[in-house]
């Protein structure tokens, strides 16, 4: 849990310094997935691609807010799309970062299709 606030908060720190300037997925989580297996012990760490997909979906997707208003139903689409289909690529020893980025996007074209 301990682990889990400090991301929420280093995350929250970098997005309150960019002030609307978005990080793009496929910068944010390679870097996330160290800070992560690095805060976290064994059999938690097992979970980082996941919790990092989750916290670089949310940060990458702010940029389509308007005003800061989230479209909640176009994010949990997202997230379910990119749980299902891309933290399954992703591991500690091999992040792969251009396929989950890839799927994640095309979660994206795919929700933003369907509402």
């Amino acid at each position: 849990m301990l682990v889990t606030m400090m991301i929420v908060m280093v995350m929250g720190n970098i997005l309150i310094q960019t002030e609307a300037q978005t990080i793009p997925f496929k910068e944010n989580y390679p870097a996330c997935l160290i800070m992560c297996k690095s805060q976290s012990k064994f059999p938690k760490y097992l979970l980082c691609p996941f919790t990092c997909t989750k916290t670089c979906l949310r940060q990458s997707s702010l940029q389509s807010f308007s005003s800061y208003k989230i479209d909640n139903s176009e994010y949990f689409c997202k997230l379910g799309c990119a749980t299902h289909h891309c933290v399954s690529l992703s591991s500690l020893q091999n992040p792969n970062v251009e396929r989950v980025s890839a799927c994640v996007d095309s979660c994206s074209n795919k929700c933003t299709k369907e509402n």
